[in-house]
């Protein structure tokens, strides 16, 4: 894990030609302790949920990133107005994201189940997982997000 954040660290740096960057942080922790690293002090504008793990099997969905569980959390820290940006690979977690969001106030802004075709985003940073997928000829799933005025918790 700690290369991962170690080739993380140094890809922001070269992106940014070794500038100081203030507003960017990289966590490595269990999502379901994220109100214990942040709060409704903090501020944060937009979350980016990237190929994560899609828990196909019912019983475990609660541990999916977007599950209401999560999302709830989420507002805690997220500021009003702000956004959270979704890729998979994974139509079942893309289909059953939608939903959550929905039930959780997020309003959807932008939707693509082929991303590389119907670009959404201002700028597409392809991770390492969607070069693969799409590779193998899988469609990226995409969406942006925004909590609803009023839905801070």
């Amino acid at each position: 894990m700690k290369l991962c954040f170690g080739l993380s660290k140094r890809n922001i740096e070269n992106a940014f030609n070794n500038e100081k960057v203030d507003n960017l942080f990289l966590i490595r922790a269990n999502a379901e302790r994220i109100l214990d690293i942040f709060g409704s002090q903090d501020k944060i504008d937009r979350i980016y949920i990237n190929f994560c793990n899609p828990w196909p099997k019912a019983k475990h969905n609660k541990r999916r990133l977007t599950h209401p569980r999560q999302l709830e959390n989420y507002k805690h820290f997220l500021n009003l107005n702000g956004e959270i940006y979704f890729k998979t690979d994974s139509e079942e977690l893309f289909n059953d994201s939608l939903e959550y969001f929905s039930q959780c106030g997020f309003e959807k802004i932008k939707l693509t189940y082929d991303l590389h075709n119907e670009p959404i985003f201002d700028e597409n940073i392809e991770t390492e997982h969607e070069k693969m997928f799409s590779k193998e000829g899988i469609k990226i799933k995409a969406g942006i997000f925004k909590l609803s005025g009023g839905q801070k918790v």
